[in-house]
């Protein structure tokens, strides 16, 4: 990831960005799932250093759908000890055969809703060179038809070098969980800093 510097009499904010999905049943539809996690970025070290804390012996980053029930509560209780604001963008219905396309659409209004929180900094999390060029794609489009400001920069990360991207996963997961009605737990720790917006799919 690149260094990020910062006058030190100048206030940002970044958002790290991940995904989830909840695919469809008998009795629920699928979500998909957007989660940005917002902050100054020159205040992320405390929170980076008490999530690697978290961190199981042998393992290079937290993964939501891989931890217990237990380690959620703690990650979750974690993160509810810093100063974020998170925002995610639920889509529905998910149709698991067009996955790229509920992303996009749930892109396109996550980028609206940070840059209406003065978000100068994106960072996805990086998948495939071929997906994130994808994603560049639909970014330089926005751009093209003035649907998204100019100075707005989106970049990629890898979740084991930016742990920031782990709280973006667990808020997303989180919130996930709560939409099919398990673990309202978790959801409640992690507080009132959470913007939940549904779109159509």
């Amino acid at each position: 990831m690149k260094e990020e510097h910062h006058q030190a009499d100048e206030f940002v904010l970044h958002a790290w960005v991940d995904e989830s999905m909840q695919m469809p049943s008998r009795q629920r539809a699928g979500l998909y799932l957007l989660a940005a996690a917002v902050a100054s970025p020159a205040a992320c070290d405390p929170m980076r250093a008490d999530l690697c804390d978290l961190l199981l012996k042998g393992t290079r980053r937290l993964h939501w759908r891989d931890e217990s029930g237990p380690r959620r509560a703690k990650i979750a209780a974690t993160i509810a000890t810093h100063d974020l604001v998170h925002v995610v963008v639920v889509g529905a219905p998910i149709d698991p055969k067009r996955q790229e396309r509920a992303r996009r659409q749930c892109l396109e209004r996550l980028v609206f809703e940070l840059d209406a929180l003065a978000v100068s900094q994106v960072w996805l999390e990086s998948r495939t060179q071929s997906l994130n060029e994808r994603d560049r794609r639909m970014f330089a489009a926005l751009h093209a038809k003035h649907a998204m400001p100019t100075d707005l920069h989106i970049d990629f990360a890898l979740p084991t070098d930016e742990p920031m991207l782990w709280v973006a996963d667990a808020v997303a997961g989180a919130v996930g969980q709560a939409r099919r009605g398990a673990a309202l737990d978790v959801r409640e720790t992690l507080g009132h800093g959470i913007e939940e917006i549904d779109i159509p799919l």
